[in-house]
Order: structure tokens, then C-alpha cells, then sequence
């Protein structure tokens, strides 16, 4: 096991979360929002808190604006290893099926890696993100053809900006404790995204025999909740990237 001291990056669209290694795991892990105004501020003193690292392993599908903020931030040293990571062929379990593979987003491969060192059996990794995505990793490890949709809340993005329904009701991406029209949208949108989710489940175990069903980022926990209400049991992995990043850094 590694003793050199690693920061882990997990820059996503929305947001960057930042960890330590210890002990093999994810540790000190902190959340910051790209539009929070204090995000400079904020981590500034993070490094500055943190202990001197010798290496720093990043993940990141940020747009290019967002990585360069972070470029800019960390600690600078000629000395000090670090490296951007594009997905592999082959690592932590995880064989990469794409012609070119370093095209598969490393935050996919990541979520794969972390929950293929939880089950050696088929499983499937939802991440719910900026986007939803959705993979599935055959019993040997070798990851099958996925899906990348939107999320619930970009589904109601695209809706409020490509209609007028906000011009004759302005209440009506208010929120599901809105008018009917309201609630109406809160349920369509959200329907979609766990009636996909059904359909890729129910279309991978048709292929696979079984296989479990992993969740992970920020709207992971709602989304459980709507399909546990027909009966799809899913297990939540928080930290689903951190945790893969923390594989990779152990690597051999």
C-alpha cells in the first residue's frame, strides 16, 4: 500500500470533490460547487491545510474553463507528480471495450473499478450526475455498450428554455410543491429517467442472467427512492469516483 501522500480530484461538471489517500481508501473528501463564490477561497485553504503531496491523481470531465482554475490552484513543484488521467485498456478489474479508450469518460471507469472491487459478479453503475449514465460490467469485468442521457434536472432545463410554458405559467418549474403543471413536469422528467434505468436493468439481465444495480452521485438517493416504489432494489456507492481514483492510485 502506497505511503506517499495523494490528493485525489474528482472534477465534474457541477463540481469538484477533493480527497486524500489513506489507508487505501478516500479520506478528508470535500465537495465544492464550480459557481460557489468562496470556491477559490475555499480551496486555497484546503491546500494549505492539507499536508504536502508527492502525487496528485485527477479524473476530470469539468470543461476546460474549470480544469484550468484547478491547474492554476495546486501546489506548485517541479518535483510533484501530477497526472491527469485518461481512461486505460485495462485496469482494476475493468476492461475498457472502447475502440479508443481513453473516449470512455474516466469518471465511468472509475464507478466501474470501484464497484467491481465490490462484486465479482455482473453489476450495473448508474451515475447521477450532471448526466445519467449508464454501464454494465460483465461477470470477467469486461464493461458492455452503456447509455449517457440527461438527468431529471436537465430534461426540466431543456424543457424551460425550449417552450413557453414558463411565459403563460411562471410557476411552473417552481417545484414538485407547485401547481399542477409543476408537478406535473417533476414527475415526467423524473419518470423518464427511472423508466430508463428499468429498461437498461431489464435489457442487461435478459443478457447477463443477473446482475446487481449500483448508484452513485448527487441525486443517487431520489432516484433509488422512485424505483424502489416498482420494486428495482439498487445499492448506493457514495463517493463512486473517489473510491475507483483510490484503486487506481494502489495499483502495482
Amino acid at each position: 500500500m502506497s505511503t506517499r501522500e495523494t490528493w485525489l480530484l474528482d472534477l465534474g461538471n457541477s463540481r469538484a470533490k477533493l480527497a486524500r489517500l489513506e489507508d487505501g481508501l478516500p479520506a478528508d473528501i470535500t465537495a465544492l460547487e464550480w459557481s460557489q463564490p468562496d470556491f477559490v477561497v475555499s480551496l486555497r485553504n484546503l491546500v494549505q491545510a492539507w499536508p504536502r503531496p508527492e502525487r496528485i491523481l485527477i479524473a476530470s470531465v469539468a470543461p476546460a474553463a474549470a480544469a484550468d482554475r484547478i491547474r492554476e490552484l495546486l501546489p506548485g513543484d517541479s518535483s510533484l507528480d501530477i497526472r491527469w488521467l485518461r481512461s486505460p485498456r485495462t485496469a482494476c478489474g475493468i476492461r475498457n471495450r472502447y475502440a479508443k479508450p481513453e473516449r470512455l469518460g474516466m469518471d465511468r471507469f472509475l464507478a466501474m473499478a470501484a464497484v467491481r472491487a465490490r462484486t465479482s459478479e455482473a453489476a450495473i453503475v448508474v451515475g447521477c450526475g450532471t448526466a445519467l449514465t449508464l454501464d454494465a460490467i460483465a461477470p470477467e469485468g469486461q464493461q458492455l455498450p452503456g447509455l449517457i442521457a440527461p438527468s431529471a434536472a436537465g430534461m426540466l432545463d431543456a424543457l424551460r428554455a425550449g417552450t413557453a410554458i414558463a411565459d403563460s405559467n411562471p410557476e411552473a418549474f417552481a417545484g414538485a410543491d407547485g401547481d399542477d403543471t409543476a408537478m406535473a413536469l417533476q414527475a415526467g422528467c423524473w419518470a423518464a429517467a427511472g423508466a430508463l434505468v428499468e429498461w437498461f436493468v431489464t435489457r442487461q439481465r435478459a443478457a447477463l442472467g443477473s446482475a446487481s444495480v449500483w448508484l452513485h452521485g448527487g441525486w443517487s438517493e431520489p432516484l433509488a427512492d422512485w424505483l424502489a416504489r416498482d420494486g428495482t432494489r439498487v445499492e448506493r456507492l457514495e463517493h463512486a469516483v473517489l473510491h475507483g481514483l483510490a484503486l487506481y492510485g494502489e495499483r502495482p
